[in-house]
């Protein structure tokens, strides 16, 4: 187990009740899923057109000027090991390992991944990548699609923010954009040239609906303000831009580890409400004796006593007519969505994980909708409504993971919420 979960109980939690190996399907495979997005650091993606100045930026927000400006390889990754080590992926599969530091090795010239491991406990939580974008129009997107599905974050390296960039930028599905800087590199560079504050208002109408911020940074004068010095200096740090970029990428990955912890206590609690031999907390419930069996002269008539309340209780919950209606109607609506993303499926060369995560959150929508149309005090339909519920939260993991793994889960609990709906009815 490392750092990242001793210090989180929830985390803790959640990989001791998978330990056991006794969670039902399909909550093994999500709450495996689950665990290991939340022990993964957050993926920072540096990215851009070819000399924006990736590298220089990922040293300047790591304090760590250990890449250099020598690296041609497609993926450079700075992360958390227990020793300073620079690993290359070959285009075999295997690895070439050097102790130090990646501006200090010769790179082997078929290598397509670089990775820069350093004993520094802030990599814990993030690991920064760099992709660049290169070839043909059509080859940078495929870059930049692949850029996507790893990325928790990205960070979009430019001098101007071109028509090309912003036509590749165009492709990147919303719910990354949500989480995305663009930068403005070498800033020093377009003031002494006195092009940056046309640059800055040409682009802040663009930034506004497609970015969280415009940062212009000097990354060379950020580097310095680091490693000048014995310590850090504000002012430098702050003239840089370095500051106004940081501290807004670093409050997105505490928000977003946050936002992953508490996804994982929903599914706690919907996991506890389905397998009562397990508390919210992931500890075993403690089993109670029967009561019929607690005094043996007296069984037969507890039996019936409790055979009685038994039937009071069914009396009480069942639904009348118009519930069975609208509970029925729910049935139907589920099913004719489930069907038709299936289909879908089926005749689709390529999964679409996004499409079909929304449809499934539309479906769930449409039927929370529906359900609210009913009495607030028929108690069929409101079990149903917390069934609902649950279920939009379980969404809301899956929509974490964004894969076509999690699509098909999606699939699966809209037909597991239709089950419990049928349950309901008859």
């Amino acid at each position: 187990m490392n750092q990242a979960i001793r210090i989180n109980p929830v985390i803790d939690r959640l990989e001791n009740i998978l330990g056991r190996g006794d969670i039902p399907a399909p909550y093994d495979r999500w709450g495996a899923r689950l665990l290991a997005h939340l022990t993964k650091p957050v993926q920072v993606v540096v990215t851009g057109l070819a000399g924006s100045g990736k590298s220089t930026l990922i040293e300047m927000m790591s304090t760590q000027p250990v890449i250099g400006q020598h690296l041609e390889v497609p993926i450079i990754e700075l992360a958390y090991g227990e020793k300073e080590r620079a690993l290359f992926e070959r285009q075999d599969g295997s690895m070439t390992g050097f102790p130090g530091f990646l501006k200090d090795c010769e790179c082997p010239q078929d290598s397509i991944r670089a990775r820069q491991e350093l004993p520094d406990t802030k990599l814990i939580s993030q690991t920064f990548v760099e992709i660049g974008l290169s070839g043909d129009l059509a080859q940078k997107r495929a870059i930049l699609s692949s850029a996507c599905e790893r990325a928790d974050i990205i960070i979009w390296c430019s001098q101007e923010f071109s028509q090309e960039e912003q036509h590749l930028w165009a492709s990147v599905p919303d719910q990354i954009k949500d989480h995305s800087f663009l930068v403005l590199t070498m800033a020093d560079r377009q003031l002494m040239r006195d092009v940056l504050s046309q640059n800055i208002a040409r682009l802040e109408p663009i930034v506004a609906d497609e970015f969280m911020g415009l940062y212009p940074v000097a990354t060379i004068q950020g580097i310095a303000a680091q490693t000048s010095g014995e310590g850090l200096n504000q002012a430098l740090w702050t003239s840089s831009g370095g500051k106004h970029l940081m501290d807004p990428v670093l409050r997105q990955i505490k928000q977003g580890r946050g936002a992953d912890v508490d996804q994982a206590q929903i599914f706690l609690d919907r996991l506890a409400a389905r397998t009562p031999e397990v508390d919210a907390e992931g500890r075993e419930a403690p089993q109670m004796p029967d009561p019929v069996a607690i005094n043996g002269r007296d069984t037969k008539e507890k039996s019936e006593v409790a055979a009685r309340a038994d039937d009071v209780a069914v009396d009480v919950v069942a639904p009348d007519g118009r519930s069975v209606a609208l509970l029925s109607e729910a049935v139907d609506m589920l099913q004719q969505r489930a069907r038709k993303m299936l289909d879908e499926m089926d005749h689709s060369d390529d999964l679409d994980a996004g499409a079909i995560l929304n449809s499934c959150t539309e479906a769930m929508s449409s039927l929370a909708g529906l359900l609210d149309t009913s009495p607030v005090d028929d108690p069929a339909t409101q079990g149903a409504r917390e069934d609902v519920q649950e279920g939009e939260e379980m969404l809301m993991l899956f929509q974490l993971e964004h894969s076509e793994e999690a699509a098909l889960d999606a699939v699966t609990l809209l037909l597991q919420i239709r089950k419990e709906l049928i349950d309901k009815v008859v």
